[in-house]
């Protein structure tokens, strides 16, 4: 009987183990118990009409290596759809909406490389990309973001930025 209830201890300790373990590798609680948590990157709309200057972006937090930071310009990428945002055809208030529902969602699932289309704005008119502005500004004050880069030709070039995403 004593053994049995032994066997029912370790068992249930090693369940929770094992609970613990799923929640960990699920990326939503780390092992000290705090739950993973994504807060809204929002910047100012001010300086967004400014002209364009046709260079590529790129974008490293300090402690990442400049061998990862140009993997990004270089590496062929194959995409899932729904690893792509295509930001055309927004203003940059839903653009600002809609980049932080994609980099929360990405974020969550522990997604490494996302691609987000914003276009050059060599088309327009006045030779403005707000779209392209927004994104730089969103990539640059966002804690999430832990590099970016223009994309290569075969992913859209400079109306294309790749991030890499923190876990």
């Amino acid at each position: 009987m004593n053994d049995k209830s032994e066997f029912e201890k370790l068992l249930k300790k090693s369940l929770a183990d094992v609970t613990d373990i799923l929640e960990e590798k699920s990326g939503e609680v780390y092992s000290d118990g705090y739950t993973k948590s994504y807060h809204r990157t929002l910047v100012s709309h001010d300086d967004l009409y400014e002209d364009i200057e046709d260079v590529d972006f790129v974008h490293k937090k300090p402690g990442i290596q400049q061998k990862i930071s140009n993997e990004l310009k270089t590496k062929k990428f194959n995409f899932k759809d729904n690893h792509i945002l295509d930001l055309h055809g927004f203003n940059p208030v839903q653009a600002e909406e809609q980049i932080n529902i994609f980099l929360e969602y990405h974020y969550n699932r522990n997604t490494k490389y996302v691609l987000i289309i914003h276009g050059k704005g060599t088309k327009n008119q006045s030779k403005k990309a707000p779209i392209k502005n927004l994104v730089e500004k969103i990539i640059l004050a966002s804690p999430y973001v832990l590099a970016a880069n223009s994309a290569n030709k075969n992913t859209g070039g400079r109306g294309a930025t790749v991030l890499l995403i923190k876990k």
